[in-house]
């Protein structure tokens, strides 16, 4: 109603339809990118139910941006976080109030908008490659495409981009976790959306190492007699860590392992395995699996190292002088 343009964090996700024409997208990496140029232009931030667990987007300097922190609880003052003015109560009622009060300004959201737009062209310039391993982009792609399906995802480096490229319509369409991190989650969480939703399709997506953590759960979704998805994007490595190393400028230490044959593991459940050949190959194994029900692991080999300069030297700190 005001017309302010909005953004979420990554535990946010879908509490909007991010197909909404004032999104400007999720705050997926920490800092440099095309997002947090915006952000960095803004005069007064409303941050609405943030969970500092999840650090804020923004780091808050002494005569810097203004920000009205409304939320069930007060703010948990620290360094980076201490806003001017606390609106401490029931959200849907302060936004309501708040709503009614608001009209819309001759306020100038061009630049936002401008960054939105090179955030999108961005996230889609890879959502078509035919790359094989899979670039992450084109994996995120396929994935939004699955109807009323409900997304559980592990921790890994592959979480950014679908924090980053997948929109997420509602609350319950995609499931992550930004607090903890914890690897090995997906699958189990999967297993508990399927039991509360047995109507949708309900899909884990989980790296190799987080599945290993985790992947005797195949017992349980069998025993359980589910129907169930399970994608395991395997580059033989703690992608994730692999990175971080990387962009600190360490050399790369004691990330990569070998995995079992995952197919014959899958079938050792009693798990219907497979293993795709192909980028064009994902969606076609995907609706097969959804259609003879029962519970599927699908391996799906993944390369990110094309995508580690992107994430740590983005193009935005060029594009935020624009």
């Amino acid at each position: 109603r005001a017309e302010i343009p909005f953004f979420n964090t990554q535990m946010g996700k879908g509490v909007l339809p991010e197909t909404h024409p004032l999104f400007l997208g999720t705050a997926a990496l920490s800092d440099h990118d095309y997002l947090h140029c915006a952000i960095a232009r803004a005069d007064l931030i409303l941050n609405i139910g943030h969970d500092t667990i999840e650090k804020p987007p923004f780091l808050m300097k002494k005569n810097g941006t203004k920000v009205i922190h409304i939320n069930f609880f007060p703010a948990r003052i620290d360094e980076v976080y201490f806003p001017q003015l606390e609106v401490v109560g029931d959200i849907a009622n302060a936004l309501w109030q708040l709503s009614d009060r608001i009209e819309p300004q001759n306020w100038d959201f061009e630049y936002f908008f401008k960054m939105r737009d090179f955030l999108k062209n961005h996230i889609e310039k890879s959502a078509e490659s035919d790359d094989f391993p899979l670039r992450p982009q084109r994996f995120v792609a396929e994935i939004e495409k699955i109807k009323n399906a409900i997304i559980s995802l592990d921790n890994g480096v592959y979480k950014i981009f679908f924090a980053r490229n997948f929109r997420a319509l509602r609350p319950d369409h995609l499931l992550l976790d930004n607090a903890l991190a914890t690897m090995g989650a997906g699958l189990p969480a999967a297993i508990a959306a399927k039991l509360v939703h047995p109507e949708r399709t309900v899909i884990a997506v989980c790296g190799d190492g987080g599945f290993m953590m985790n992947s005797q759960e195949l017992e349980t979704a069998t025993r359980l007699k589910l129907d169930l998805i399970v994608i395991i994007l395997n580059d033989n490595a703690f992608g994730m860590i692999k990175w971080k190393q990387k962009s600190a400028g360490f050399a790369d230490f004691g990330m990569d392992f070998g995995n079992p044959d995952f197919k014959k593991y899958a079938e050792s459940y009693g798990v219907h395995g497979h293993r795709i050949q192909s980028a064009t190959d994902l969606a076609h194994k995907i609706q097969k699996s959804i259609e003879a029900g029962g519970v599927h692991l699908i391996e799906v080999p993944v390369d990110y190292s094309k995508n580690h300069d992107d994430l740590t030297k983005s193009l935005a700190e060029k594009t935020c002088k624009l």
